[in-house]
Order: C-alpha cells, then structure tokens, then sequence
C-alpha cells in the first residue's frame, strides 16, 4: 500500500510543480541573478510540499535528503534518559523487566495476534525464531518481531546475540531508554564488542544525550574504523556543530564500506563532494577484489603515439609508418562512433527501470566528469597552441631568409644545380631539423600526458559503467573510446612538422657531398677586346688614315693640316685644322699639331669646340706596297695629346702607348 501511495505522491508532486512553473518565455528573459533566486525559491517550495505529502500520507520517506531541509540534532529527552538505571541490571533484573514488558505488549496487542505468536514461538527452533523476527521486523511487522525477540531473549537470557538484537530493534521503534540497560548487561560480557558500543552510542544519540552518544561510538570506531552506522553518526554529530570538514571524514569511512543517498544528500547540504571512485577502489582492495585495466581489455595500448621524428629526413623516411598509423586511427573513430549509435538505436523503447546502483552511478559519473573535463584530457590549450605557431613560424623564417650562393656566371646547369643542392643541404635542412626537434621536444610531452590521462579515464568509466551498463551509459563508453582516438589524430598533425620539407624543395635527401671550392674555373672577368698595341696606318700620297682598336682618323696636308677622327664606343666625331710638321729620322718619326677641332656626338648634333695639341713620335714599320698604296704601322710609339674646350673651359690629358710598348706595358 504505501508503494501506491508514494506513486501517488510524486505524481501529485509532479503536477504541483507543472503548476507552479512560470511561463519559459519569461524564464528566457530573466536575468542570471534572476533564474539563481527562482530556483531558490522552486526548491523551497517543492521541498515544503513534499514533507508535507510524506506527513499526510504517512509514507516511509527520507525526507532529510531533501534540498534545503533543515537537519537539526535529536532534543535531549531528560524523563527517558532518567529511566535509565545507574548501573548495569543483573542477568535477574533483566529477565523480570522483560517478562513485564512482554505482558504490556501483549495488552496493546489483539488477543488472535498474541496467539498466533505463541503458537509460532512454540512450533520452532531458536534460530528460526531469531530469523523469523529479523524478518518481520524489516517487512513493516515490527511489533510481532519484537513480541517473538522478547521472548526468546526470556527463555534464552544467556544469548547475548538476541539481547543485543532485541536492544536494536528498541533502538529502531524508538524506546532506546529500554534499550540501554540490555546493552550495558551485554558490554559487561563483552567489553570490546564493537556492536554492542555502536548501539549504546546509537541508543544515547536517539535520547538527545550527544555527549554520551560521542564517547560510546568513539570506543566503537576504536575496535572497528569501518563501522557504517558509527561513522555515519559521528559524521552527523559534527555536522551539527557546523564541523563539515571533520564529518566528512567520517562519512568517507561510511561510504568507503556502503553507499548511502543519504549520506551522499549531507555532503551536498555541506557543499562537499566524495571521491566516490577512490572509496571504491578501497573497497575492492579490502574485498580482493583486482583492479581491472580495461584499458589493455580493449588493447588500445596499441594505438600509443609513435616516436616524434626526430629530424626532416626522419619525417620523409618513415611517412609510411605515419600514414598507417593515422588511417588505423581514423577507421577506429568511425568503428567506436557506429557503436554508440547503435546501441542507443537499439535500446528497448518504453518505461525502462534503472539499475540497483544508478543513484551511485550517476554520481560517480558526475564526479569523474568534475576530474576528467576536456581541458584536462586534452592538455593541448590555447597557450600550447600559440608556442607550437610560434615555433613553426621562427623556422620558417629562418629558412626563407637563408641567402644561397650563386654559382659563377657561365657555368653548367649541373653545377648551377649542386650549388642550389649544397645550400639547401648544409644551411636550410639543419635550420628544418632545430625546427623539428624544437616542435617535438614541446608537443610530444603534452600529447603523452594526455594518453595517461585517456587511460585513467576509460579505465574508471569502465568500471562505473559496468554497475548499470544502460544504453546510454554504454554509448558514453564507446563516445569515450573513440574521443581518445581523436585526441590521437590531432597530435599526429604535428608529425610533419608543420610540412617543413614543402620548404626544402632544393634539397636531395641522398645527397653527397661536392666539394665546391675544388672546381677549376676559368677568368670571370676576361672580357674579348682589342689588343692595345694593335694599329695602322696607310699612305695615300697626300693623305693618310690611321686606325687602333679604339679610333680611326684621316690626315691631309703638310704645314696646314686637316683631319677626320671617329671613336668606335662613344661613336664621336671630330674635324680638325691647323698647323703642323713631321719629320723622320732613322726610321723614327715624329710629328707635332696644334689644331681647332669641332665634335658631333653619335647623333650628328654639334657638341663641342676648342684646340687639341698632339705630339707623336714612333719607329715606323716596314711598309707593305698594295695596289701602289703603302700600308704599315708604329712598331712602338707614344701619343701625347691635350684638349681645351672653348665652350665648358674643359681640359683633358692623354697619354697612349703604341706597339711593342703598349704590348709591354699593357698585357692584357
């Protein structure tokens, strides 16, 4: 009947709360502030409902888990603790107050019931009445169970197990003052049974007399440290001092032996939270209870990063491993995400009733959650990410700003080329190596940091998962599984060290080494000309033309002399006229002028005029007769020459060498 009646009350709940629920189009216009002190208030409301329904529909419900319900400690009760005898009754005195007590009891009891109890009591062995009366007590028919432990305890005074039972149940019904003297008979017979302190603290507890309370449940905990119901009250004698910390750890030592809502209800009203897994673990320790590595289950040790490479010529070398290794990779994300949509796509429709352990598990979940968030299993933040750009773009630079040498004018394109080879080998690639090593020795800790951190993880969801392997609990398995793998996938991206090869275009992988200084090279700046000492001259009776490898020039007369001159580079030329004379002597000439000139540049347009003085003296050649003309040259020679201009007031200087002089003192 009163699960019926708890349905109902959670319906009618339900509907309190539907009708109280403000309009969501209001809800998405208040405030952050706002929505905090609704949802006060909802559950201050909600909460007040629900004690209420419990109170009038008498329901079995514990209402202290309740947010925002007010645990307060137990009133001390002077009249029922002043029941209590000073000392401890004798095996006599207990046995007379229990016979008493059975005959009250049965007063309150219709005459059948009474009866039927007497006839079970009569039909069977003690251990079966022992049973029986657990039973009945935790099946709502306490007052037959304590009736049938009264009285074995009557006809058996000497079993300090049923006297301490009886003393629990009196605990549980609320009569602790009748409790206390079987217990205290009991701790004379066993002064250090963990049990029977545990239950005088509990029944000194139940009477409001906390000091007392403490001092039992402390010798308790001495004996036991693990015992739940000790650990659970001293836990709540602290909170009522406002001591959370120092309750906490008692309530760590509860649920490190059994978990409790409503103990798990205390610490959220503390503001606190258990490290549920870890108190799993210690139980599992203490049972035998080995961990598993589900994490090697699944063999995803397998799929651990492969070594960073460790140089540019590394990268290249071992792409294949690299690509198989992402291509393993990718078809694992795919496999685990099928997974989890299937099992969601082929979870049972309808009302599905949770697990024994969902409670737990959904906090264990929220927990591990709490410890485990992205930033924490991928390590690899904003701040990684910016030291990893920084790094790529420094090499990079490095390797774009490298100034190669030229291979010398005119050379082969096979030497061209091992000059492009020889910069990129020795200058760029040891620049793309520090980039990689730079990059590795930054990135690859992060990322292994992170595989551990995938391993505890999967590990422990594992391990919750499997206390209520629901559909969607399994989904966040598998969802779980195939994040890792993605997790793998982004590090991999650093595994071509940012492409750094795409800038090692010129290089040779293989590439041996040439020893360029060694090449024989011929003059670079050799440049074909005409040899200095080069000139001629041809006698045309009357006239002459003179020519060398920079000018040719026309003569005419004797005394008054007139002339023609043209520059083969600047492609100047120059009319002159005015006085001069020769002479030959031995076969030596000379011949001195003094004349006005006019020069036009390579355009024919006048550029300048003034007067030129020369002064010539030279050995003759032999003269070769051609068709009647005679055509030699100067041996050796040397030509002086200065020029005034008469329009710029410019004057120049020069002094040329003809022949085997020139040939002497100009080599080249």
């Amino acid at each position: 009947m009163k699960s019926i009646l708890l349905t109902v009350f959670l319906f009618v709940q339900a509907v309190s709360f539907a009708q109280t629920m403000p309009d969501v189009n209001k809800m998405m216009k208040m405030s952050p502030a706002e929505l905090e002190a609704y949802k006060k208030k909802m559950i201050q409301q909600n909460t007040a409902k629900a004690q209420q329904m419990a109170e009038q529909y008498n329901l079995n419900v514990n209402t202290s888990i309740l947010p925002n319900v007010e645990i307060k400690p137990p009133v001390k009760d002077v009249k029922r603790l002043a029941l209590i005898p000073i000392k401890p009754p004798t095996r006599t005195e207990l046995v007379t107050s229990l016979q008493q007590s059975v005959q009250q009891v049965q007063k309150g009891i219709p005459a059948p019931a009474v009866k039927e109890v007497e006839q079970f009591v009569a039909s069977k062995n003690i251990a079966q009445l022992h049973d029986a009366a657990v039973v009945n007590f935790y099946n709502n028919n306490s007052t037959q169970a304590v009736l049938t432990m009264m009285k074995l305890v009557v006809a058996h005074p000497d079993s300090l197990q049923m006297m301490n039972n009886l003393a629990a149940m009196y605990n549980m019904i609320g009569v602790q003052q009748k409790a206390v003297p079987l217990l205290q008979y009991c701790l004379q017979q066993l002064p250090n049974s963990s049990i029977v302190l545990n239950n005088l603290g509990q029944s000194y507890y139940g009477l409001g007399d906390l000091f007392t309370a403490a001092a039992f449940l402390r010798k308790c905990l001495d004996v036991d440290s693990l015992n739940i119901e000790a650990n659970h009250s001293m836990g709540m004698l602290h909170y009522f001092k406002k001591e959370y910390d120092a309750a906490m750890k008692y309530f760590e030592r509860e649920m490190s032996v059994a978990y409790r809502r409503s103990t798990m209800a205390m610490a959220y009203k503390m503001g606190k939270k258990f490290n549920l897994r870890a108190l799993a673990q210690r139980r599992n320790q203490r049972r035998g209870v080995k961990q598993k590595d589900f994490f090697e289950e699944i063999t995803l040790s397998k799929f651990s990063l492969p070594q960073f490479p460790s140089s540019s010529k590394d990268i290249i070398a071992r792409k294949g491993e690299f690509d198989v290794f992402g291509l393993s990779v990718n078809a694992e994300i795919l496999f685990w995400n099928e997974n989890a949509r299937s099992v969601l796509a082929n979870a049972p429709k309808g009302d599905v009733y949770p697990g024994v352990y969902h409670d737990l598990v959904e906090a264990m979940l929220e927990e591990l959650g709490d410890e485990f968030t992205p930033q924490y299993l991928i390590p690899y933040g904003d701040s990684e990410s910016a030291t990893a750009q920084e790094i790529l773009q420094r090499g990079a630079n490095a390797i774009i700003k490298v100034k190669c040498p030229q291979a010398p004018a005119g050379t082969s394109v096979a030497v061209q080329q091992e000059f492009e080879i020889a910069c990129c080998e020795n200058q760029k690639r040891p620049l793309a190596d520090v980039l990689v090593g730079e990059l590795g020795n930054h990135v690859k800790p992060i990322f292994d940091l992170g595989v551990v951190r995938w391993k505890a993880y999967i590990n422990q969801l594992v391990a919750i998962v499997q206390l209520d392997p629901s559909p969607s609990n399994q989904a966040l398995v598998y969802n779980a599984v195939s994040g890792y793998f993605s997790f793998l996938n982004t590090a991999m991206i650093f595994y071509t060290g940012g492409e750094v090869n795409n800038l090692l275009a010129g290089c040779v992988p293989n590439y041996k080494q040439v020893n360029l200084d060694s090449l024989v090279q011929s003059e670079r700046d050799w440049k074909m000309a005409c040899p200095s000492w080069l000139n001629i001259e041809v006698d045309l009776g009357g006239a002459a033309v003179k020519a060398d490898c920079n000018k040719y020039a026309i003569e005419a007369g004797e005394g008054i002399m007139a002339g023609f001159e043209h520059e083969f580079k600047s492609g100047k030329s120059t009319l002159l006229m005015g006085v001069g004379a020769k002479a030959e002597f031995l076969g030596a000439k000379t011949e001195v002028k003094s004349q006005f000139y006019f020069t036009f540049d390579k355009n024919k347009q006048f550029n300048d005029w003034g007067i030129k003085n020369t002064g010539e003296i030279g050995i003759s050649g032999t003269p070769l007769p051609i068709g009647g003309i005679k055509v030699g040259g100067n041996l050796a020679g040397i030509e002086i020459s200065n020029t005034y201009s008469l329009m710029s007031g410019a004057y120049e200087e020069s002094f040329e060498k003809k022949g085997i002089i020139a040939a002497i003192f100009n080599p080249n």
